[in-house]
């Protein structure tokens, strides 16, 4: 296997960018192949190639967009329009994050287009992001055991400013899981990354036609059971909320709530879109999903510390709900303002972090 057959974003290698960064090192892959599997996740991404730059000593992450596939397809010009669309979607919601100052997501350092040739394969688009330490999936099991737990809790902390930073722009992530939440340094710097498959209120999107725009092995179970609801907020921006939640699950048991709960179904129960036969509504199969759902929370529970357990469980089955309507804080939910505000949650986290920063001083 070669390069050959592959658009332009494969061959970036030595390349030198107007604006004085130079392409020195491909991430995960074989620069002789295209080969590899172990991609360092920058910002997440999807049709890219990963690259560190650099420049004045200084390094960072390139996404170079991957024209192949769409060089390849029965209808060149319709997959090439998709793919460019989704870039630049992405690069106007990373210009709206940067001028809105959202410093819990990641954004842009710059953006623009290199050519290896003459054909329309040979070109790519790019985005160069701030170089991670890389994503808290892989990270957190590099934590000290005695400092996890206060490190996790930063990171819970930062993701909810992040999520509503986002949400304060009507814009939702969809995509939130362990891949795409990086840290930075070795201070506790987290950052919600890859809009990329994000939706935004107002603003026509390539994504917005689909039932959900995410990692389906995370998605909130009604979207597993195809119900749509209209309302922008109550679809997607209570989306947003179960993946935040989610991320409780992840960090205190190593999995997700959807995996987990997924894994608890039978054939008959499981919907046809995990190869299930039920094919009863969501409104039908909630009872089944809520039984599971109060299992999954005592488990969540044995598996906290007791300093925060109460809490967090009570967060967790807050934002993971299977019940999309009664999801989010509940003096949220009895108001006329945003039933969605992440605000009590930031709150709860930087509680929560704070008290294990002084239970480990303790401890020391």
């Amino acid at each position: 296997m070669s390069l050959e057959h592959l658009a332009g974003a494969w061959k970036l290698l030595g390349m030198h960018l107007p604006t004085g960064w130079k392409v020195i090192e491909p991430i995960g892959w074989d620069p002789n192949t295209g080969l590899g599997s172990d991609h360092y996740n920058g910002t997440g991404g999807h049709f890219s190639v990963p690259y560190i730059v650099e420049k004045d000593n200084k390094r960072a992450f390139l996404k170079a967009i991957d024209l192949t596939s769409a060089m390849h397809s029965p209808n060149a010009l319709m997959a090439l329009h998709a793919i460019t669309s989704a870039h630049s979607f992405e690069a106007l919601l990373l210009e709206i994050c940067e001028g809105e100052k959202m410093d819990r997501v990641v954004v842009a350092l710059e953006s623009g287009q290199l050519s290896t040739g003459i054909n329309l394969q040979d070109k790519a688009p790019y985005l160069i992001f701030e170089l991670a330490d890389g994503d808290v999936r892989r990270r957190v099991q590099k934590v000290n055991d005695t400092l996890r737990l206060s490190w996790w809790l930063h990171a819970m902390h930062q993701i909810a400013v992040g999520l509503q930073q986002l949400h304060s722009r009507r814009i939702a992530h969809q995509d939130l899981k362990p891949s795409n939440v990086l840290a930075f340094g070795n201070t506790r710097d987290f950052r919600v990354a890859d809009l990329g498959r994000a939706i935004c209120d107002g603003t026509a999107g390539p994504h917005d036609d689909l039932l959900f725009s995410g990692d389906y092995s995370y998605a909130p179970p009604e979207i597993l059971y195809a119900q749509i609801d209209p309302d922008f907020a109550m679809r997607r921006l209570g989306c947003d909320l179960y993946l935040l939640g989610s991320m409780i699950f992840f960090f205190a048991t190593g999995f997700g709530c959807t995996q987990q709960l997924v894994s608890r179904l039978t054939l008959a129960e499981l919907p046809p879109s995990l190869r299930g036969t039920c094919t009863a509504s969501y409104v039908a199969a909630m009872p089944v999903i809520q039984h599971h759902f109060t299992d999954l929370l005592s488990e969540l529970k044995d598996a906290l510390d007791p300093s925060v357990a109460d809490d967090l469980t009570r967060a967790a089955s807050e934002l993971c709900n299977p019940d999309p309507v009664i999801r989010g804080h509940p003096l949220d939910r009895v108001k006329a303002g945003n039933r969605f505000s992440l605000e009590r949650y930031i709150a709860i986290f930087d509680r929560l972090a704070k008290r294990a920063d002084l239970i480990h001083r303790v401890a020391i």
